[in-house]
């Protein structure tokens, strides 16, 4: 065989080799997915970084697993949740919709919200959450919050203006063309210094009402054997520590 021919032949297998490993490393990564929500997973420098992100990273170091994650807007995420295999989501709140839609691993915390306007909106001094009734509020689509405030009574398109993510709320707030967003308690600053805003001009209103409990979730294609590694990952993390070092809280009682 020419020298040639032999160097190509090893190329093309080697090409082969490479491809053929991808392909397994692939197959074998766990798709974990995430959205823009203040402390918990932020894009900064093009990485995932955040609370409840540092947690989950641990997570799956501990029960050896490989991943990929993946930062998007909530719709996305739901939706690639909905229709491919072996997919986690984080931090999802758990409601009763969405109970039988997902396998539960276990909680990242707690969130309550308040609806926020501007200053200057004098015209605006609601004391309900019925007062908000003909105004409108910014929501991300198929979030809790969003599904909250139709079961409310709230009309979707009119009064629930539809946005692709946390931010983009915040900058709708900000230019006035809706008249409140529901802000998680504590975010509100880390959302102003994401898209260069000045806090100063937002004020808290009323309540939303609702506490929603943030979960690690599996998507119901995951195998049995994925969710074992990780719900006893969990464990050991909670008994070492980590869980509390890293969350800032003690864990949830049985």
């Amino acid at each position: 065989m020419p020298a040639k021919a032999f160097v190509r032949m090893l190329v093309a297998a080697a090409s082969l080799v490479a491809t053929l490993s991808a392909s397994r490393a692939l197959a074998g990564e766990l798709l974990v997915m995430t959205e823009e929500l203040q402390p918990h997973s932020s894009l900064r420098d093009g990485r995932v970084v955040g609370s409840s992100t540092e947690f989950i990273e641990a997570l799956l170091k501990e029960a050896g697993l490989e991943y990929r994650l993946d930062l998007r807007a909530w719709n996305a995420v739901m939706q690639t949740a909905a229709t491919q295999n072996a997919v986690l989501v984080y931090p999802i709140g758990r409601t009763a919709e969405r109970e039988a839609a997902f396998q539960w691993i276990g909680p990242l915390g707690t969130l309550e919200h308040r609806l926020y306007k501007l200053k200057r909106r004098t015209d605006l001094h609601p004391q309900v959450l019925a007062d908000l009734r003909g105004h409108t509020i910014a929501v991300v689509p198929r979030d809790a919050r969003q599904i909250y405030l139709q079961q409310q009574g709230f009309a979707p398109q009119t009064e629930l203006i539809e946005t692709t993510d946390n931010r983009q709320a915040m900058r709708l707030l900000s230019l006035g063309r809706v008249d409140y967003a529901p802000i998680a308690t504590g975010s509100l600053d880390a959302y102003c210094r994401a898209e260069q805003l000045d806090c100063s001009q937002f004020e808290p209103t009323v309540a939303l009402g609702m506490k929603l409990t943030l979960y690690l979730a599996a998507n119901p294609a995951t195998p049995r054997e994925t969710l074992d590694k990780l719900r006893s990952a969990w464990a050991r993390l909670v008994e070492n520590g980590s869980y509390q070092r890293i969350l800032k809280q003690a864990p949830p009682r049985d």
